[in-house]
Order: structure tokens, then sequence, then C-alpha cells
């Protein structure tokens, strides 16, 4: 799950340079923003070519909020009239009362996806606080924020169940180096999307955290790349070196795995000798 945007909807009455200043300040307050609508999962996952989800979802904030829902590839900044999707909410729009508890169905439209793998899109839970009525008469200078909380999906064709044990068997991880940047590379030979938690590699007495990105994900089939947060001069190609992980399951659970680190792939130490 992630929070992907806060902007402002509504200001009144303000002039140009405080309109400035004040996006700014949301700006560099945005990091710390929670959302209020939680939804019971942090992940929708259709097995064996379901047609439809249900996700229950309730208001902790202490007021009320409208909310616009709807599913994309990842953007969150698109206009959903705009997206093209294989699945859609109903409903899709509707208010939600402080502490209210509400259920709304994902629904896979029958678009041909991929066979014989995982395909991903993205729940998002677009909330707008409600003023209260004696408040939107009111001249007073106010702020109201928008809030878009993103949850996976994951779409698993017919044929295609939940892994029988961990997928972690099926990753292969390497060393790279581009410049002065050194990278794990992930090798994903499975049919399900590999979500990691977190990464570190190991190299003697010391460890060096992976840069957390906004999805930690490799995908089926594929290849993920992950930067390592090291000082420049480190050569990982001179010491022994394994990584340590955690992959996310069906149900949120952290997994704790590690792997030793394959041969060095020095990507320009590779064009130099050529």
């Amino acid at each position: 799950m992630r929070l992907i945007h806060w902007f402002s909807c509504v200001l009144k009455r303000m002039a140009k340079r405080r309109q400035l200043c004040l996006a700014a300040w949301l700006i560099a307050c945005s990091g710390v923003a929670l959302a209020g609508v939680m939804a019971d999962r942090t992940r929708v996952i259709f097995s064996d070519g379901a047609q439809a989800q249900s996700v229950t979802l309730v208001n902790t904030n202490d007021y009320p909020v409208m909310l616009q829902i709807w599913v994309d590839n990842g953007e969150g900044s698109s206009i959903p009239d705009t997206i093209v999707s294989s699945m859609f909410v109903m409903p899709a729009v509707f208010r939600l009362q402080s502490h209210e508890v509400k259920s709304i169905r994902v629904l896979y439209t029958g678009d041909v996806l991929p066979a014989g793998r995982e395909s991903l899109s993205w729940l998002n839970l677009y909330e707008i606080p409600i003023l209260p009525a004696g408040d939107q008469n009111n001249d007073t200078p106010r702020v109201l924020l928008g809030l878009n909380t993103q949850i996976k999906i994951f779409y698993r064709p017919e044929g295609l169940q939940a892994p029988a044990g961990s997928i972690a068997t099926a990753l292969d991880f390497q060393i790279r180096r581009k410049d002065e940047q050194w990278f794990v590379v992930c090798h994903n030979r499975s049919a399900y999307f590999a979500s990691f938690g977190g990464m570190a590699v190991q190299a003697g007495d010391r460890q060096y955290p992976i840069q957390q990105l906004p999805d930690m994900m490799t995908p089926p089939m594929g290849e993920g790349v992950y930067p390592i947060a090291a000082e420049v001069g480190v050569r990982f190609d001179r010491i022994s070196a394994s990584l340590n992980y955690t992959l996310i399951d069906d149900s949120g659970n952290l997994v704790a795995g590690a792997a030793k680190l394959n041969a060095v792939i020095s990507a320009d130490s590779a064009a130099n000798k050529e």
C-alpha cells in the first residue's frame, strides 16, 4: 500500500503569494501524511480466474469524507474517466461517515490478460474531507486536502493458484555495477510478483541497505534492479557478500530470506574491456 500525493482542493480568499507559500508547506509536510480511510487488506488477489473480490473500508477520521475509487496501472495522477483498465469498482463514488464501515466490489471485466503469470493493477482510494454544513458559507481562509491511497491488485488467470510455498526458491540475485553505483539485481523465475519489504547486503562485518524505491517488486519472469546505499569506493567484487531480505506474502506478512550473491557483473568494467 502506498500514499502517492497530497494537493490543495479548496483555497478561499487567499492572495497569490500566500497560496504559493502554503503549497510549498504542504509539499514539505506530505511525507508524514496518514490515510484516514483504511482497507481490511494491503493487497487484493484474484486467484484461479476469479471474477470479483470484496474489500471492506472504514473511515477512521473524526469527520465524513467523499470517496472516489478507481483502478489503474499505477499512474495515480491520471483522471479516472480517461483510464482504461481490466478492473472496475462498485460503487465508485460515495460518502463515508466518520467511523462508518462499507464494502466495495472490485470486478474483472474479462479483458484478455497474460496467461500463466500474475498481472498487476492498483486500487485507488481518493478521500476528500467534507466541510460541516455551518462552515460551507464561512469566509475564513481554509484548505481541504485530498489524499490518494493505492493498494496492489494481483490477478492470477485460471489455472494459476496461490504459490504452494515461498517463491524465494525461484529468485536469483547478483551484484552489478554501473559507473560508481552498485546494484542488487533480482531474477524472478516464478509466475508471481516478488514483493520485497526490504533488503540489505552483508559484506564482511558491514551491512549496506538497499535504497527504498516506491515499488520494491520484481515482475514474474523478469528482473528487478535495486541500488545499494554504499559510499563511493566500496568494491563488492573484492569481498564476499550475501543478501538479507524480506518478502511480502499473500496475507501481507513479512517472510525473511537470505541468499548468496552470485558473480559480480560490472557493466562499466565490461565496457572498458571492449
